[in-house]
C-alpha cells in the first residue's frame, strides 16, 4: 500500500494548519458569531507545478464552516495561489481586496498578512 503523499496535500495540510490558527485567533479576539469570509485567487495557470484546483478541494473538505466568497469581494482571508515560482497572482491590487492574505506557491505556503504588509 503506497502513503505517499501527494505535493498538493502537503501545501493544504501546511495551508491549513495557518488558517486553523487565524480561525482561533480571529474566534478569540472577537467572538463574531457569522463565519468567516474566505476568497481563493489562482494564477494565471501557464506553468503549475502543482494541481491547484485539488490544493482548493481540500480546504473545502477540510473547513466545512467557511463562507466562500468570490476573491474580487471583501474576504476576510483571500487565498492567492501561485502555481509556479513566479507569483503573479500576489499583485498588490489582489492583495488589497481582502484584510488578510496567505500566499501558497510553488512548494510553500507564506505566514496570514494582514492587508499591506510586505
Amino acid at each position: 500500500m503506497n502513503n505517499a503523499v501527494s505535493d498538493e496535500e502537503k501545501l493544504a495540510q501546511e495551508a491549513l494548519l495557518r488558517i486553523r490558527r487565524w480561525l482561533e485567533k480571529r474566534k478569540t479576539a472577537s467572538r463574531k458569531i457569522l463565519s468567516p469570509r474566505l476568497a481563493v485567487k489562482f494564477c494565471g495557470g501557464c506553468n503549475p507545478s502543482f494541481d491547484r484546483g485539488a490544493v482548493v478541494q481540500i480546504f473545502r473538505r477540510d473547513l466545512p464552516n467557511i463562507r466562500w466568497v468570490p476573491w474580487d469581494e471583501e474576504a476576510d482571508l483571500l487565498l492567492i495561489i501561485n502555481g509556479c515560482f513566479g507569483g503573479c497572482a500576489a499583485r498588490s491590487e489582489v492583495q488589497e481586496k481582502a484584510f488578510e492574505n496567505l500566499i501558497i506557491r510553488n512548494h510553500s505556503v507564506s505566514t496570514i498578512k494582514k492587508r499591506g504588509e510586505n
